[in-house]
């Protein structure tokens, strides 16, 4: 198995501790063991089967949400505390890529992703002005695993500033 190619290239592993493995090579970090069974079918001789995709658990509701029922949360009147990666890291797939196509690829992605993360902060900001938004360079979109020493720094003070 070439584990030098993004995921998607891979149809099935052979264990949920190898597709963690996997992860961790090629993100830089690796997700809990609960998500990813959470995020991918187990077939009966315990390997990963596909992609749960649209059945992940809680799903439409997550998507209900975000199309529906998002403006009803710009108004909370109690401190926030707002942790995102910005600018976005990078893949260590891509980070120790050869190919100077996949870096320029890459270079692009970011430059619109920044421009869509500049909207909705700012989107944020103007809705929940209690709101402490912390922004973690070079973090991924799960901060929490790529960065947990800078999250759980800014949690704890958060938490002692508050009143």
């Amino acid at each position: 198995m070439d584990l030098n190619v993004p995921l998607r290239a891979h149809p099935t592993w052979p264990s949920f501790s190898a597709l963690q493995n996997y992860y961790l090579r090629v993100l830089g970090f690796t997700y809990p063991e609960g998500e990813s069974r959470q995020q991918w079918d187990s077939t009966p001789d315990g390997r990963v089967g596909k992609a749960r995709g649209a059945e992940f658990p809680g799903n439409a509701t997550l998507m209900a949400t975000l199309t529906t029922g998002i403006r009803k949360y710009t108004n909370i009147p109690v401190p926030v505390l707002a942790i995102l990666g910005s600018p976005h890291g990078q893949e260590a797939w891509i980070d120790n890529s050869t190919d100077p196509r996949v870096h320029e690829a890459a270079k692009a992605y970011s430059a619109a992703l920044e421009a869509l993360v500049a909207r909705q902060l700012k989107t944020f900001e103007d809705g929940v002005p209690t709101a402490r938004i912390v922004r973690v360079p070079g973090a991924h979109h799960y901060v929490f695993l790529s960065n947990e020493t800078d999250v759980l720094r800014e949690i704890n003070a958060f938490l002692r500033s508050l009143p």
